[in-house]
């Protein structure tokens, strides 16, 4: 067992109900189907940012899914621990499983992964946390099991910790509240083994009827320099987010992905 492990769940479970829920859907290129949901809560000085989303589209011969759920926990604005189950489907079957925890020990995201591509082979690895792999699972209450799971120590996974967002949390909170004049935001990419970081440069803030819109290009070594890759965020003056826009371009693909909000329930949250 990894003694970080605990910590980590400590931290990340840490707080009360949910004081605020969003939720969101889309489309993108190819006829697929985005939906997404947040669940923010602040507690004992904490701020979890809880995100799931989906993605469907039949694509060429197959049906491809994915489901990935974000769970960060932020005091102030530093990351202090930060938990991802990422699930993809062709055709129905299983092309990956898995479940990272990443636990702070100074500028450091100390990783652990529980993982399988066969049930046979998760019950063998993983008796104690057999009952989240039923797809139908996704997005319940994983954490306070993962110990029992017997999660692999990955150094090869480890995230740097220090003035850095995520994914989810970036895309779906931290957006909401970027300054009018522009920032640059530093984001690391959970499982990656190589090129773990991103960097985004937001300019000034554009005003529109209702909304403020920011964009940014991407820029990684995994998406293609023509026609460049943008990402871009519309949100209210009271600081909900309202839609949020990517077109990709890689050597092989490019797409475009839109996301519109439908509705939030709860008290906002603000960062602190």
């Amino acid at each position: 067992m990894i003694r970080l492990v605990p910590l980590a769940l400590a931290t990340i479970v840490a707080g009360a109900a949910h004081a605020e829920t969003c939720r969101f859907s889309g489309t993108t290129s190819h006829d697929g189907h985005l939906a997404a949901r947040t669940e923010i809560a602040q507690a004992d000085g904490l701020t979890t940012v809880d995100v799931t989303l989906e993605f469907k589209v039949s694509a060429w011969i197959s049906d491809y899914r994915y489901l990935g759920q974000e769970i960060s926990t932020w005091r102030g604005n530093d990351l202090v621990s930060l938990a991802v189950n990422q699930r993809s489907f062709s055709g129905g079957d299983v092309v990956r499983q898995q479940w990272d925890v990443f636990t702070r020990r100074g500028d450091t995201l100390v990783a652990s992964r529980v993982q399988a591509k066969r049930l046979a082979d998760f019950r063998q690895r993983h008796p104690g946390f057999v009952r989240h792999w039923a797809t139908a699972d996704f997005g319940q209450r994983w954490l306070a099991d993962y110990p029992a799971a017997a999660p692999e120590r990955r150094p090869d996974l480890d995230l740097p910790a220090a003035r850095v967002t995520t994914p989810f949390a970036f895309a779906f909170y931290w957006s909401r509240f970027l300054p009018s004049g522009g920032t640059n935001a530093t984001v690391v990419l959970p499982g990656f083994k190589q090129n773990k970081l991103t960097r985004l440069a937001f300019g000034p803030a554009i005003a529109g009827d209702g909304w403020h819109r920011w964009a940014t290009p991407l820029q990684h070594p995994g998406l293609d320099a023509s026609p460049p890759s943008l990402a871009a965020a519309w949100v209210s003056p009271d600081g909900y987010l309202l839609q949020l826009c990517m077109d990709v371009s890689t050597a092989w693909a490019t797409g475009r992905a839109t996301l519109h909000a439908d509705g939030c329930t709860g008290v906002q949250i603000r960062p602190d």
